[in-house]
């Protein structure tokens, strides 16, 4: 165990309708992390960190795994986690499998042509979704690890920053503005809309698709009659987002402002400002409950009230 080099910090603030709580102050801004039984477990340049936030002696253990960590998953079935990572100075990327009881990296798969821009593990399938830097998205099946099978290979007209899978097809955005559905099954892709300006994130519904862009936009489009609404940020934009309950959207935005969404209505029901700088992971817990980190080098807890 390497020592401790995070100092944590805990404060609860009430704000009437929301609670804050600074979960912890780091050396460096987190980019990706997840929250199992009290325990955060998150990535940081080349390293895995996990500890207890509700402990005493809240020790953090901090073990080595290599390249520039992106996104970090859990993958609890085969007592590992999961990270993709890009190397720094080559259009490298790679998926590392860290295995817990072991605590070191036992498999790594790497792709030699392009840097990993989002990535989305499936467990269930063995499936690790990359898109990557030159125009593609593959996927790895690495059920059999360390063999690696490449089962599908989607060529792009531009670089997609934003992937989503739901109910067992994979929806993705790229800068051109497009957004497109993809069945495995068949290997087809289907436009679903072209608006034309970068798109930033978006979330998928039963009936409409809700995306951001660089501009400032938060669009909501149906699925239904093509309706489009939307709001206005005029000076800031969404740079992630996560659904809350059936019908809100909580948003992390450039300036590190997070937001409540209600998207049947497109209004703003909340504002939250105690980040001082961009956001980037919002991750849902329980309930009412959510945590997000920010380049400021902080995790926050927060409870929405109403």
């Amino acid at each position: 165990m390497k020592p401790i080099k995070h100092a944590l910090l805990f404060i609860l603030i009430s704000m009437g309708s929301q609670a804050q709580e600074t979960l912890l102050r780091n050396n460096f801004s987190v980019r990706d992390f997840f929250i199992k039984k009290d325990s955060i477990f998150l990535i940081e340049k080349r390293d895995v960190s996990y500890f207890n936030y509700l402990e005493k002696n809240r020790t953090v253990q901090t073990y080595f795994i290599g390249g520039y960590g992106l996104e970090i998953y859990d993958d609890s079935k085969n007592n590992q986690i999961i990270t993709v990572s890009n190397e720094f100075s080559r259009p490298v990327s790679s998926l590392r499998f860290y295995n817990k009881s072991f605590k070191e990296v036992k498999d790594v798969y790497y792709y030699t042509e392009g840097r990993s821009l989002d990535a989305i593990i499936i467990p269930d399938l063995n499936y690790a979704i990359l898109s990557l830097s030159d125009k593609k998205i593959i996927v790895v099946n690495y059920e059999k690890k360390p063999d690696y099978e490449i089962s599908h290979n989607i060529t792009l007209s531009s670089i997609a920053r934003s992937m989503a899978f739901k109910d067992g097809y994979l929806y993705y955005a790229t800068d051109l503005g497009e957004v497109f559905k993809y069945n495995f099954a068949t290997k087809e892709k289907t436009i679903l809309l072209a608006y034309e300006k970068m798109i930033t994130d978006f979330t998928i519904f039963d009936k409409y698709i809700v995306f951001t862009t660089k501009e400032g936009e938060i669009v909501k489009f149906s699925f239904e009659n093509g309706f489009i609404s939307k709001l206005d940020l005029s000076t800031d934009f969404i740079l992630n987002s996560i659904q809350y309950q059936k019908d809100q959207l909580i948003c992390g935005t450039f300036k590190g402002k997070i937001l409540v969404i209600n998207v049947e209505t497109m209004s703003i029901l909340d504002q939250l400002n105690y980040h001082k700088r961009s956001i980037l992971k919002i991750v849902n817990y329980k309930n009412n409950e959510f945590y997000s980190s920010s380049i400021d080098k902080t995790i926050k807890k927060w409870k929405l009230i109403h």
